[in-house]
């Protein structure tokens, strides 16, 4: 039997993604933790992981939590893998198993890992007021000694002040420590030096979007989202398009409804002012966006039911419907539903 297209789907361009980890690994002169929790920002965190894992540039995969971790593993990825938000104490025996990194943030975590002789790494908190410790408890550190020791920037697009300040004072407090990794950049930390460092932490970059224009990379966008034409008409001038009626056609036009909603991850607060690809050109998004569908208005194009539409490509970045909405792509990408099929090149 032949197979159905998918009604949307989001093709992912693996290779584009891996020349974006040697981009950053040239400007950075440091290896990478490629940061691929929460699905790998909805990108599929094991097609990416197992292409990612040749990569010499790789040393460490960060997730958030223990059952990211254990997928990973279960799907064969051998590499170390930071759990950067830590662990609950029940989930203490898959830590081990799994051969799983923790990120110790408190004095309780920091018992059991010592307990247990597990590697882990140290989060000091210079300023992301979430998680960390202030101060690292030396005494403590001493009797199992961290593998590595990080921090958190929170401003680092819009704060340069306050990140060269804790890059200062994370130098300072990390000195009487003897660890093999350091880690304080994320994607947007990567326009400041930080020689002592020799580890980045990198998850928006690998996907090809900027957090800041001051960053001067040129990263591949490796995605491109597109929804199947379910329908066309030919509406009158007047006509009422979708719930609410928020939106009438100013001349009669070719109406087209994409297998796309809220549902899928369009937000509906895109209406009437998203713009869809079509054979190359643009057409506007209108009416209120519902949960499975999307209307889009053709003018004089009579588009064919069937072919498809591009939502995000190079063109359209998730950055730009994050502009849209005030928000930041790293949103717009993990809401892309699970209905959304994910393939990939590479």
């Amino acid at each position: 039997m032949a197979q159905t297209p998918p009604r949307a789907f989001w093709e992912i361009n693996l290779p584009a993604i891996a020349r974006n980890v040697k981009t950053i690994k040239e400007h950075s002169k440091k290896d990478l933790i490629a940061v691929i929790k929460a699905n790998a920002y909805g990108h599929g965190a094991i097609a990416v992981a197992k292409f990612l894992e040749p990569l010499e540039e790789i040393k460490f995969f960060a997730v958030s939590c223990v059952e990211e971790g254990i997928q990973l593993r279960q799907e064969g990825i051998k590499k170390p893998i930071l759990l950067l938000s830590g662990f609950f104490e029940e989930e203490l025996s898959e830590v081990k198993h799994f051969h799983l990194t923790p990120v110790v943030s408190d004095k309780k975590q920091l018992r059991l890992v010592l307990k247990n002789k597990i590697p882990y790494h140290l989060n000091i908190d210079t300023g992301m007021g979430r998680l960390g410790f202030l101060k690292p408890p030396y005494g403590l550190l001493k009797i199992f000694p961290p593998r590595g020791v990080m921090t958190h920037f929170p401003n680092a697009d819009g704060d340069p002040i306050k990140t060269k300040h804790q890059i200062r004072v994370f130098k300072k407090l990390i000195r009487p420590l003897k660890v093999k990794f350091i880690h304080l950049q994320n994607t947007a930390g990567l326009v400041y030096s930080v020689p002592y460092a020799n580890l980045v932490r990198v998850g928006l970059g690998l996907y090809g979007e900027k957090p800041t224009e001051n960053l001067p990379l040129e990263l591949f966008f490796p995605s491109t989202i597109k929804a199947r034409i379910l329908e066309v008409r030919k509406l009158p001038k007047g006509s009422c398009i979708s719930y609410g009626c928020r939106y009438r056609l100013k001349k009669t036009s070719y109406v087209g409804v994409i297998s796309f909603g809220y549902a899928d991850g369009l937000d509906r607060k895109l209406f009437n002012s998203l713009r869809v690809f079509y054979r190359g050109k643009t057409y506007p998004v209108v009416g209120n966006i519902t949960m499975d569908l999307t209307a889009v208005n053709f003018g004089k194009t009579k588009p064919n039911v069937g072919e498809y539409v591009e939502i995000i490509n190079p063109r359209q970045k998730f950055s730009d419907l994050a502009k849209l909405l005030s928000s930041i792509p790293y949103e717009i990408m993990t809401r892309i539903g699970n209905r959304v099929k994910r393939t990939y090149r590479g």
